[in-house]
C-alpha cells in the first residue's frame, strides 16, 4: 500500500514537472547533496551483460534515470539523443531504466535511444538512492567529470539547451579533467 502511494506521488510529481515553466523543473529544493563521486554500481545492460559504472569513467558522463511510464522522460529523451549524436565522442551517455526489461525495451526504440541503457533491476529505489535521488522522482540526471566526481544533478525534465550548456562548461573546465 505504502509503495503504491509513493508511486502515485512520483507520477504526480512527474506530471507537475512537465507542465511547469521551463527551468522550474529542476526543483533544486528536492535535490539532496547525494554522493560526491559516482558510486561503484554494477548493473545489467539490455543484453544481460554486467556493466560497472566506474568502468564508464574517463570522459564526461551523463547518467539519466528514466522510466517508460514517465512523460517527462519521453520528452527529454529526444534532446539527449540529439546531443549524443552531436558530441557523443566527447561525452558518454548512459540511461538507467527504472522499469523492467520489457518496459525499457518499449521505451528505447520509441525514443530512438542510441546510447547504452542499463537496468536498475528488482530494487530500483536502491539504485535511485545510491545515485542521490532520495526523493525517487524521475527523470533524474547526473553529469560526472572524467575523474568520477559528480559535478551536476538535475531533477525533472532537463531541457536540451540547458544540458548542452552544462556539458560544455564541464568540457571547458580544466580542473575537472
Amino acid at each position: 500500500m505504502r509503495r503504491t502511494i509513493i508511486s502515485l506521488y512520483q507520477m504526480l510529481a512527474c506530471v507537475i514537472l512537465i507542465f511547469s515553466a521551463p527551468g522550474a523543473a529542476q526543483a533544486a529544493s528536492l535535490l539532496s547533496p547525494g554522493p560526491l563521486f559516482l558510486p561503484d554500481l554494477t548493473l545489467p545492460d539490455m543484453a544481460g551483460h554486467s556493466v560497472r559504472l566506474k568502468h564508464l569513467q574517463g570522459r564526461v558522463l551523463v547518467v539519466n534515470l528514466f522510466a517508460n511510464w514517465c512523460p517527462a522522460c519521453h520528452r527529454e529523451a529526444t534532446g539527449f539523443v540529439r546531443i549524443h549524436r552531436q558530441i557523443g565522442s566527447a561525452v558518454r551517455f548512459v540511461g538507467i531504466a527504472i522499469d523492467d526489461k520489457e518496459a525499457a525495451g518499449d521505451f528505447i526504440p520509441r525514443a530512438h535511444i542510441n546510447y547504452l541503457v542499463l537496468l536498475a533491476g528488482r530494487h530500483p529505489g536502491k539504485v535511485l538512492v545510491a545515485l542521490g535521488d532520495k526523493a525517487e522522482m524521475l527523470p533524474y540526471t547526473l553529469i560526472v567529470a572524467p575523474n568520477g566526481r559528480i559535478v551536476g544533478r538535475h531533477m525533472g525534465y532537463y531541457p536540451e539547451k540547458e544540458l548542452l550548456r552544462d556539458i560544455h562548461k564541464i568540457l571547458l573546465d580544466e580542473s575537472l579533467k
